[in-house]
Parts: C-alpha cells; structure tokens; sequence
C-alpha cells in the first residue's frame, strides 16, 4: 500500500465534500495548511477548497493569512468566470449573426453541472471552428477587441485583458495523434443548437467521449490533474441515467479507451464516491497529484521517450533527442509556413530555430535538456508500466 501524504488526502476530501454539498470532517491533526494550500493552487482548485473551509468551525480551519489566500482565490474565480461567460456570449452571438460554425466546448459547457460554475476555473475558453472560416474569424475577433497571438496548427490563440483566452481549434487533437481519424468526423456528429443556425452541440454520449479522450491526451502528455477527473465524475453523475451507454462502450472500444475510460470512473468513485482503491489506482493517483493541472516537462518527456523508442526502434532517448533538435516538417510548418511551398529549406529551419532557441529563450532551451538528460530509463519503463496498467499505449 502506497502513503499518501495526508494534505493529498485531505484536499480529495475537501473537494468531495463540496462536490456532496456536505461538511467536511475536521482536518488531520498534523497537516500542514501551506503544501495544501500550493497544492490546491497547483491543480488550480483552491477556489473551490474553499468552498469547504468556509464550513469548518473556526478552530479547525487554516491560519488567518491562509484563509485570506484562498478566499482571494475564490474571489478572483468568481470574477474571472464571470467575465468569460460575458465575453463567450459576446462571441458566440457575434458568429452565429456572421454566419460563422462553431462549437463551445470543454470547460465552457461542463461548468453549468458543478455545484457553482465559478468552481470550475478556465485558463482558456476552448472553441470549435471550421477552418475555412479562418479569415473570418480572426476578422470577428480582432473588431470584438481581441488580439491574435498565435495563429496556425491545431488552433489560434485570440487574446483581452484582462484574462480572456481564447482557443479557436480548428483540429480537436493533433494530426498524429491516434485519435486524430476519430475527431475528425465531430462536425459530421453535431447537431445544431435549438434556435441556432451556427452554433453546434455534440450529443451527451459524444461530449462524453470527448472529454475522454481530451483527459487521455494530457495524461499520457505532461499529465493532467485532479480538474480533469472531477469534470468526468461530475459528468457522469450528471447524465448517467439518461447516456446510451452501449454506444459509448462501442465507441471507445474502436479506439482503444475503454479500459483506461473505465479507471477513470472507477479513480473518480474512489475520490468522490464509495468506490474502493487497489495498487493500481494508488499509482494512477500519485502520478496524477505530481502532474498538477497541466502536467510537468519531466513527465512530457518520459511518455514521450517511451512511445517514440519503439515507433523509432532507437533508444528512447535518442529517439526524443532527435524529434527535440530536428522536429518533422509537419511541425515545422506551424512556425514556418513557408515550408509548404518550399520544404527542402527545412534543414534551414532546423538551423534558424536552434539559433532563436540559444538567442531568445535560452533559459528554457537549458531547462529543457537538463529535463532531457535526468530522465532514466528506469523513469521510462515506470511510465511505460503504469500506462499499460491503466489500459493506455495500446493504440501506439
């Protein structure tokens, strides 16, 4: 049995209590406020802890200093959500007057099903396009007083003051990713909105499978925290009576997630339920609580080393080396479109690139090959056991 520190449990509890509408139990004797504190923030959850605290008794609840912290943190998510809910509107009425199909998702939506939306915090608001509207949509956005940040790949990044981020996809996943094939047929899934000509809507059992895969994504990415698992367990308790869940089943199964879809739940009922915990959800929840809410550069690198040493047949870490310092034409492409029309300069661009890496983010570049370089391949083959455990690789 693996020990879980008890400000990780404490912190499960917290939001399982919320989430319940209950008073939490008092506080381990020992916990120390501040790992939770950081903790929470770290998973971007501290808004909604807060939510429990307030209910303690006064003696059981963190120092005045902390409380302060978290009731700041509530604070600024009740503005923060607040404001994207008005600024999404905006948006949403200004496309669907310009004839512009799209399609809100993730966050946007699944936050009406927690107790209060502003529980559940964005760092972006998520939405999809079709991207023969490109031009048309940057042209919206830019007079709606956004400005573009980025533009090209799977998304465009359009961005106001003071906190509105928001991501135009026009893919839902990466074109390698294996779940590419499957999202590439979402708009051929949507049904229009009732009352709407533009905006689009998935059926429930789709939404679901989306969230799904976009979980799947983060983890077997850099990770992905406690949020991720709370928007799925709220979902499902949300909407598992009415789902046709045969057709889910089915689904998944076609792309290999039903087994890693059905830890998932089974980690969420353990969390926030009566479920009860094994060796393997022990594991899946350590590495979950070290992820934090968008994963880390170490284990970005050690999922990445132990799926590209095989696709590769080269040792996992010169297999990332190269993708690191020589990336494929195709990703290339994003910074340099260029490359579309001419793409024997990419050797070029390879040059370029490392010149702008040493020249302009040179702390970053460092950090990355010292992140490189600590990985063992002991840390590799732990990934690589953990997610064939959890029911994950089988699709590579």
């Amino acid at each position: 049995m693996r020990i879980i520190p008890p400000e990780q449990q404490y912190l499960i509890h917290l939001l399982a209590s919320v989430l319940h509408d209950a008073r939490p139990q008092n506080p381990p004797e020992y916990l120390a406020w501040e790992k939770l504190y950081r903790l929470s923030v770290r998973h971007g959850v501290a808004n909604m802890v807060f939510y429990g605290l307030k209910r303690l008794n006064a003696d059981q609840k963190p120092p005045q200093e902390l409380m302060g912290k978290f009731h700041t943190e509530y604070r600024k998510a009740i503005a923060k959500e607040a404001t994207q809910h008005i600024a999404v509107e905006q948006i949403l009425s200004a496309f669907e007057e310009n004839g512009i199909d799209c399609m809100p998702l993730k966050g946007y939506l699944i936050k009406y099903l927690y107790p209060q939306p502003d529980m559940r915090l964005m760092a972006d608001v998520d939405i999809l396009f079709k991207n023969e509207q490109t031009e048309q949509v940057k042209k919206l956005m830019l007079e709606l007083g956004f400005t573009l940040e980025h533009q090209g790949g799977n998304h465009d990044v359009y961005y106001k003051k003071p906190f509105m981020n928001i991501e135009m996809h026009r893919r839902l996943v990466a074109e390698n990713s294996p779940y590419s094939a499957y999202l590439s047929k979402t708009w051929d899934r949507a049904t229009l909105k009732s009352g709407c000509r533009c905006i689009w809507q998935l059926s429930p059992e789709d939404f679901y499978i989306y969230l799904l895969i976009h979980l799947t994504k983060h983890y077997t990415g850099g990770g992905t925290g406690i949020r991720s698992f709370i928007d799925i367990w709220v979902y499902h308790c949300h909407d598992q009576d009415a789902l046709d869940w045969d057709y889910v089943r089915t689904e998944l199964e076609a792309i290999n997630l039903r087994e890693f879809a059905e830890n998932i739940r089974a980690i969420g009922e353990v969390w926030f339920g009566s479920g009860q915990s094994n060796g393997l959800y022990e594991e899946m929840t350590e590495y979950i609580i070290l992820s934090g809410a968008y994963g880390t550069k170490k284990h970005s690198i050690i999922s990445a080393t132990s799926i590209r040493a095989d696709q590769k047949r080269l040792p996992s870490k010169y297999a990332y080396w190269l993708q690191l310092f020589f990336p494929p034409l195709k990703t290339l492409k994003i910074s340099y479109p260029f490359l579309t029309a001419w793409p024997s300069l990419l050797p070029a661009c390879w040059v370029l690139r490392g010149i702008k890496s040493l020249l302009f983010k040179r702390s970053h570049t460092f950090h990355m090959i010292s992140a490189v370089h600590s990985v063992s391949g002991d840390d590799v083959a732990r990934m690589e056991s953990l997610h064939k455990k959890a029911g994950l690789l089988k699709q590579y």
